[in-house]
């Protein structure tokens, strides 16, 4: 019942900020019901169009949404699944090391230093602390 009044305070208050609006609507309703009944079609149209072109841009838009997460989990090695959600069986490129770690890999074929032992002198060094003074 309280949504009854609802309505209806709704509809009084269009009216008092409307005046001139309301008045030229009633007029319609008296002096020519089938001009108002054909306006009442067209905006009625033009609400139905408004509302299926909606539906149907929503609809694209999660369609493009979807290819685009598709080809964002194609070009990344899909480690994601279509939520968002870690992927556990994704790629073994997907899985990123921790921040900081570094791993060193030898080649088999590496065969140790390049240069020999005998290459090259030792030369025994001291620093000497710049006074400033040339």
């Amino acid at each position: 019942m309280n949504w009854i009044v609802m309505i209806i305070d709704a509809l009084v208050s269009f009216v008092r900020r409307n005046p001139i609006f309301c008045l030229v609507v009633l007029i319609l309703a008296l002096g020519a019901p089938s001009l108002l009944a054909g306006i009442a079609s067209a905006i009625l149209y033009v609400i139905l169009a408004l509302v299926v072109a909606a539906l149907i841009f929503g609809f694209v838009m999660r369609m493009k949404i979807r290819r685009l997460q598709r080809d964002m989990n194609d070009r990344f090695g899909g480690g994601f699944s279509d939520f968002g959600q870690p992927n556990p069986g994704g790629s073994a490129r997907q899985r990123r090391q921790d921040e900081g770690d570094v791993k060193i890999y030898r080649r088999r074929d590496a065969a140790g230093k390049r240069v020999s032992e005998d290459v090259g002198d030792y030369v025994d060094f001291e620093e000497e602390k710049n006074t400033g003074r040339s």
